[in-house]
């Protein structure tokens, strides 16, 4: 099993933070290789179809809304972006000392083991991008 994970120090509440990702609708509106995302059901159990701008399809479960501790994990239940299978991914929203902290992880295997390097970087790019525009976002609201 592979881990991946980003923390990263964000310049707004975690409130804020966790209002828009708790959700998990919107997706396109700060991760920005998602084009569309349709959400079915609502907290855990619901489902979420995602289509990237490339084209490419994603499906994934929500497996947890836990709102007293800010956690969100999903699984990635059809993807054919990358070589990998298993993925459970988990965004926590932290206090710390005064500030936020948005720490995403990933825990999965891969399906090609040459690929870790690029499957490494192309993750940690992606949690840090998506991060950085989430916060963007809820400095709007």
């Amino acid at each position: 099993m592979k881990r991946v994970s980003v923390n990263q120090k964000v310049n707004v509440s975690p409130e804020k933070v966790w209002e828009i990702l708790r959700t998990g609708t919107d997706l396109e509106k700060w991760l920005p290789i998602i084009a569309t995302c349709n959400l079915e059901g609502k907290g855990a159990g619901a489902k979420r179809t995602c289509t990237t701008t490339d084209g490419k399809l994603l499906k994934e479960t929500i497996l947890v809304v836990d709102d007293p501790n800010r956690i969100f994990k999903y699984s990635i239940d059809e993807q054919d972006m990358m070589p990998l299978k298993n993925y459970i991914g988990t965004v926590t929203v932290l206090e710390r000392n005064g500030r936020t902290d948005v720490h995403w992880s990933t825990e999965f295997d891969l399906t090609i083991e040459e690929a870790w390097p690029e499957v490494e970087k192309g993750l940690k790019d992606l949690f840090t991008m998506a991060i950085s525009s989430l916060e963007s976002v809820a400095k709007m609201n």
